[in-house]
């Protein structure tokens, strides 16, 4: 009988190797004089691009500072969970449960990635100020629309979290389902980073350095080892009598996952 799993269930040593070389050249390239001067051009040409479109109270500037607001982090991470609930992303019905499950501890697994990128850019003074408080001219929500508590500015940007969190979603999806449908979780990825970059409180080198690290990390040890087929698969168990239960309650055991 074929295990259901949404993990590699066999180490892969030569494409963990490949997968963690890669991501340090990523990185690596970024720390150093050259690599940061290339992507500080590309930063600052993207943040005056898009900042420079919020210099007046208008719906447009209206709509950015209302996605910048905590409460708007819901949709993304609704969605992401729609995507692992039902299978019009391209991940099989049978394997919902599994996805579900093995996307929270994806998430479990990514956090002390990220905390370590965090840390160790905090500590060589990597981690500083957002564009909003470094360039000028800078458009701050603060100021133009100031009934709206947006977030348009951080003291240590760098690595984008948001982008840490979507970017590892929008993997697991391609590596699962590995079909037209699931690119697009990559096109909402990129779409659920631009508020903080419109904003200014993250560099985009901040998500698609720092951010794409940690995922790059954070999918390589789900899918180049088992470990997380192991982790998964015990957590499904321990939570099946859970799972059956909902099950039989009306309505609600009508959704694919149950």
């Amino acid at each position: 009988m074929n295990t259901i799993t949404v993990f590699n269930t066999r180490w892969n040593i030569k494409a963990l190797l490949i997968s963690h070389v890669v991501a340090f050249i990523w990185i690596g390239f970024f720390l150093t004089d050259t690599g940061f001067a290339f992507w500080r051009s590309i930063d600052q040409n993207i943040f005056f691009t898009l900042n420079g479109t919020l210099s007046e109270d208008n719906s447009w500037t209206r709509f950015w500072a209302w996605s910048n607001v905590r409460i708007f982090d819901m949709i993304p991470l609704l969605i992401m969970l729609a995507s692992i609930t039902f299978p019009g992303m391209g991940i099989k019905r049978d394997r919902l449960q599994q996805a579900f499950i093995g996307f929270i501890l994806l998430l479990v697994l990514m956090f002390p990635i990220r905390e370590s990128v965090y840390e160790y850019a905090r500590a060589i003074g990597l981690s500083g100020n957002s564009p909003s408080l470094v360039l000028e001219p800078s458009f701050k929500f603060s100021k133009i629309v100031p009934d709206i508590p947006a977030k348009d500015s951080a003291g240590h940007s760098f690595p984008g979290d948001h982008a840490a969190v979507v970017l590892t979603w929008a993997g697991f999806i391609l590596l699962n389902a590995r079909s037209a449908l699931s690119i697009s979780a990559l096109l909402l990825a990129l779409l659920f980073m631009l508020p903080r970059i419109v904003g200014g409180a993250h560099w985009a080198s901040d998500n698609l350095v720092g951010g794409a690290f940690s995922a790059m990390l954070t999918l390589s040890w789900a899918f180049c080892t088992p470990l997380m087929h192991y982790f998964t698969s015990g957590v499904h168990k321990l939570l099946r009598p859970l799972i059956d239960l909902f099950g039989k309650i009306p309505w609600l055991n009508q959704l694919p996952i149950l």
